[in-house]
C-alpha cells in the first residue's frame, strides 16, 4: 500500500488539535446543511407555495449551484484572507438562510438559496484549505464528517418533530437559529487555514492527473448513486405504502446513523487499509442500491437506505484526504467539490426519468452497476502503483 507522504514542507504540517477539529466540524456542518436537509426543505416549499416536487427540488437545488460556484471561483482569494472570509461566510450564511422565510415567491426563495450556497461554498474552501497536505488527513476528515453529520442530522430530526405548519413557514429561520449556536467556532475555523497565505518555501506541485482523474471518477459515480437514491426515497416510500409522517423520521434517522461510516477512516490503521475499505464500501453500496428498489416494508426501506448512505460516508474521507495529499492550497479539493456537486445534479436530474423508464428493478441494477464501476478507478487512484 502507498505510504504516508514523505516529510516535505507540505506534508509535514502538524496534526490538528481537538479544538481545531471541532471548529472545522462546525464550519463543515454549516456548509453541508443544505444537502442533508434537502428533503425537509423541498417538502416545506411544496406545501408553502403549492408546487410540485420538480419545481421545489429545482429551486432548492440552487443552493448546491451556489456552493459549486464558490468552490470553482473563490479558492485563491479565500486563501489570502481565510480568517476574515470565514467570519463573512458564517454571518452571510445565517442571514441569507433566514431571509428565505420572508421571500414572497418560490423564485425569490431560490435566489436566497443561491446566495446561501455562495456563502456556504466559502466555508467549504476554508475547511479544504485547513486540511490540505495533512499527514493524518484521513483521520481528520473522518472526525469532521462524523461530527458535522451528527450536527446536521440532529437538526433534521428536531425539525421533523416540530409541527408541520410551523416548519412549512419558518424552516429557514429554524435552521439559521440552530446554526447560530455554532456560529462562533465556525467563523473561527479560518484560523486553521491561515498558514496558506504565508506558506511557502516548497515548490508548487504539478497535478498528478493519472491519480486525480480516477479519484474524480470514483467521486462522480458514488455521489451520483447516493443523490439519485436520496431523490427517490420519498417516492419509493410512498410506493410501498409508508405514510409521509413515517418517511420523514426514517430518512432523518438514516442521515444521523449513516455518519458512523466515517469512523472507517478515524482509526490509526485506516491508511494502509483504505483500498479494501473503499472496495467494501462500493460493494455494499451497489448491493444496497439494488435492494432498495425491491423492498416491501418500512424495515427494509430503512435498512437499504441506511446501507447506501453508510457506504458513502465510509468512502468519502479517503477520497477527500487523497485529494488533500495532492493539494498545495486547498484549491484542488475545492475543484473536486465542484465535481461532486455536478454529480449530484446529474443523479438528481436523471433519477425520476430512470425510475419511469427502467422501473424499480432496472433502476436498482443501474445504480448498483455505477457503484461497482467505481472499483477499478479506486484501484487506479489508491493501489500500489498510485504511490
Amino acid at each position: 500500500m502507498e505510504p504516508f507522504p514523505p516529510p516535505t514542507v507540505h506534508a509535514a504540517r502538524p496534526d490538528l488539535s481537538l479544538a481545531a477539529l471541532l471548529r472545522l466540524s462546525c464550519a463543515y456542518a454549516l456548509a453541508t446543511n443544505g444537502t442533508i436537509l434537502m428533503p425537509l426543505i423541498v417538502g416545506a416549499l411544496m406545501r408553502r407555495f403549492g408546487v410540485g416536487e420538480d419545481a421545489a427540488t429545482g429551486f432548492a437545488a440552487l443552493e448546491i449551484a451556489g456552493i459549486a460556484i464558490s468552490c470553482a471561483v473563490f479558492p485563491r482569494w479565500i486563501a489570502r484572507a481565510p480568517r476574515r472570509l470565514a467570519w463573512i461566510a458564517t454571518l452571510g450564511t445565517l442571514l441569507a438562510q433566514a431571509t428565505g422565510a420572508w421571500m414572497p415567491s418560490l423564485a425569490a426563495v431560490g435566489g436566497a438559496r443561491l446566495v446561501t450556497g455562495l456563502f456556504e461554498g466559502v466555508l467549504f474552501v476554508v475547511v479544504a484549505a485547513s486540511l490540505s497536505n495533512r499527514a493524518a488527513a484521513e483521520r481528520a476528515w473522518g472526525v469532521i464528517i462524523l461530527v458535522s453529520g451528527v450536527i446536521d442530522c440532529a437538526l433534521l430530526v428536531a425539525a421533523y418533530a416540530m409541527p408541520e405548519a410551523f416548519v412549512t413557514r419558518w424552516v429557514f429561520v429554524v435552521v439559521a437559529a440552530c446554526f447560530a449556536l455554532v456560529a462562533w467556532p465556525s467563523a473561527a475555523a479560518g484560523a486553521d487555514a491561515v498558514h496558506l497565505a504565508s506558506a511557502v518555501a516548497a515548490p508548487k506541485r504539478t497535478h498528478r492527473w493519472g491519480v486525480l482523474v480516477p479519484i474524480w471518477a470514483v467521486m462522480i459515480l458514488i455521489y451520483s448513486v447516493l443523490s439519485a437514491q436520496w431523490a427517490l426515497a420519498d417516492v419509493v416510500g410512498h410506493q410501498i405504502g409508508l405514510a409521509p409522517e413515517r418517511i420523514g423520521p426514517l430518512l432523518a434517522l438514516v442521515s444521523l446513523l449513516s455518519t458512523v461510516g466515517a469512523l472507517a477512516a478515524s482509526h490509526r490503521r485506516s491508511h494502509e487499509l483504505r483500498l479494501p475499505i473503499l472496495w467494501g464500501a462500493q460493494l455494499l453500496m451497489g448491493g444496497a442500491a439494488l435492494w432498495f428498489f425491491l423492498v416491501h416494508g418500512g424495515a427494509d426501506f430503512f435498512a437499504a437506505q441506511l446501507l447506501v448512505s453508510f457506504a458513502y460516508y465510509a468512502a468519502t474521507p479517503f477520497l477527500t484526504s487523497r485529494i488533500s495529499s495532492l493539494d498545495s492550497d486547498g484549491s484542488l479539493l475545492s475543484r473536486s467539490i465542484v465535481v461532486t456537486f455536478a454529480a449530484a445534479f446529474i443523479g438528481t436530474a436523471l433519477a425520476g426519468t430512470m425510475l419511469t423508464r427502467l422501473g424499480g428493478l432496472g433502476s436498482g441494477l443501474a445504480l448498483g452497476a455505477c457503484a461497482l464501476l467505481a472499483m477499478p478507478f479506486a484501484w487506479k487512484g489508491f493501489g500500489p502503483r498510485a504511490a
